[in-house]
């Protein structure tokens, strides 16, 4: 039940913004990416880890390699420069179909769908490499364990398998007097048909005393989420969008704009948007009443079917964020007859998520 639950998420996410999805820089939601500079963020991270492997001589053969939850091949085709056949197993067909689209390796890079919480798609053994990078952040840790011992199985001897998880979560020390952001709406009312999307001009101004934003000093983040509530039936839906602000820290008394995207209700009706300014843990601001601004929606049948590329607000997907202790991570490798090389672990801001890279070997 949960991984159907995964597959609908990212597969909903590849239909509507599949790079973004992948690569979630404020600045390129919307699909603001430019695939090739998209690409070359993949090239990058790689050829830092090749760097590592030419340092410490893993893997020691360079035939096969393996990236899971490749997406839309960000990594998987940066690894064929590398070794002579790469293969990317993704949980969502929407992301794999895209990734078949970008090959431009042939043969060399295959592409499959994995839905299971093993591997056994591939023997013992298959892989000098196994990559995976801002992956296992996204599934439960009971799942995510799972995948780690696979990683080690699927491994040649001598093999390398190198993949990020977070393992420690963030942890953010409020201000005696909280935070504040009051938003307002730079519209009254719209018509929106069933199965498409709106865009809203949303200004944030910071009505509290403290920076909001994320910074080294700050560390205190904000973001925008909604819900649509139902006039006619008095039912609300939950938490189908979010938007980071949109630059690096607003001080007190200072404003920013940006555009809010929202997909349309599952059925026709009298709706309001609300749109609410919340941190990342979901605290609410210090004065809820101007941290939200609504907007009435009357939405109407579409004049088209909607597509497989307009996903209706019932179906909105949403992303997980987990953390896995070091402990817990070299456990499972050693149970799996892998033997840690190195561990990697960084916190890039005070109170921040730690995050942690693993070299394992077999």
């Amino acid at each position: 039940m949960y991984l159907q639950e995964l597959q609908r998420n990212w597969n909903t996410f590849g239909r509507e913004d599949p790079l973004w999805a992948v690569a979630s820089s404020p600045d390129k939601v919307n699909n603001a990416w430019d695939v090739q500079e998209f690409f070359e963020t993949g090239a990058g991270h790689v050829n830092h880890i090749a760097a590592w492997m030419k340092a410490n001589g893993l893997p020691e053969g360079r035939t096969s390699a393996l990236d899971f939850g490749c997406g839309v091949g960000r990594l998987t085709q940066a690894l064929c420069d590398h070794f002579k056949t790469c293969v990317g197993v993704d949980i969502a067909p929407s992301m794999l179909a895209k990734a078949r689209e970008f090959n431009q390796f042939g043969m060399h890079c295959i592409y499959r769908l994995n839905e299971t919480d093993d591997l056994s798609l591939f023997r013992d053994g298959s892989f000098d490499m196994v990559l995976t990078a801002h992956v296992l952040q996204h599934i439960r840790p009971h799942v995510g364990v799972r995948y780690i011992a696979e990683f080690i199985r699927v491994l040649k001897p001598g093999g390398l398998a190198v993949f990020h998880c977070p393992s420690a979560k963030a942890v953010f020390a409020y201000p005696d007097e909280g935070l504040a952001c009051a938003l307002s709406a730079g519209t009254e009312a719209m018509l929106l048909e069933c199965g498409s999307k709106l865009t809203i001009r949303v200004k944030a101004t910071n009505t509290g005393t403290h920076p909001i934003g994320m910074d080294q000093q700050t560390n205190a983040p904000v973001r925008l989420i909604h819900h649509w509530y139902n006039i006619d039936t008095d039912e609300m839906a939950q938490n189908h969008g979010r938007l980071n602000l949109p630059q690096t820290v607003l001080q007190p008394g200072d404003s920013v704009e940006m555009d809010y995207l929202a997909a349309s209700p599952a059925v026709p009706g009298n709706f309001v948007l609300a749109i609410t300014a919340m941190d990342y843990f979901g605290k609410p601001m210090i004065n809820p009443d101007e941290a939200q601004c609504v907007i009435p929606v009357l939405v109407v049948p579409a004049s088209e079917q909607p597509g497989t590329d307009a996903p209706l607000a019932a179906e909105r997907p949403y992303s997980e964020t987990h953390a896995i202790p070091v402990e817990t991570v070299e456990q499972v490798v050693s149970m799996a007859g892998g033997r840690m090389v190195e561990v990697q672990s960084n916190q890039s801001l005070p109170g921040g998520q730690v995050s942690s890279t693993y070299y394992a070997t077999r």
